[in-house]
């Protein structure tokens, strides 16, 4: 199983790829050339991301999430494996939209054939890290 990490993940418990839409990239956040490696991909779901609002996030909390693609980029199937201990519904609720709303702006991704053709159905685990509120040393 490859893996990739994305320095910016969010979590939340599961998603259903029925709540993405399957058709067009219209949003300006979404890739725009061929992905051709895992770290494309890292890097296109990155351009998607959104923070939830500074104001309403909680300083540290972390996810990591598992999703799989079809040949064609469209989400197969995703899952947050992890997420921060001790924050309320209404936190995880917040990254959970803010990650579905990513995944939504990506799908499908534009994966090169061979891309496709090597991690369609294979997992790949993103970590997101919210350090925004965080002191820097």
């Amino acid at each position: 199983m490859r893996r990739s990490c994305l320095g910016l993940l969010v979590g939340v418990t599961a998603l259903a790829a029925a709540l993405l839409p399957a058709s067009g990239r219209a949003d300006p956040g979404a890739p725009q050339g061929l992905l051709n490696t895992i770290a494309d991909v890292g890097r296109a779901l990155r351009g998607c991301w959104q923070w939830p609002p500074a104001s309403e996030a909680r300083s540290g909390m972390e996810l990591t999430a598992r999703v799989s693609f079809k040949r064609n980029g469209e989400i197969f199937g995703a899952r947050i494996t992890y997420q921060t201990a001790s924050v309320s519904a209404e936190e995880r609720a917040l990254y959970y939209g803010a990650l579905l709303a990513a995944l939504s702006r990506c799908s499908p991704l534009p994966l090169s054939e061979s891309l496709g053709e090597a991690i369609a159905g294979r997992p790949l685990t993103f970590h997101i890290h919210d350090t925004r509120q965080q002191r820097k040393a």
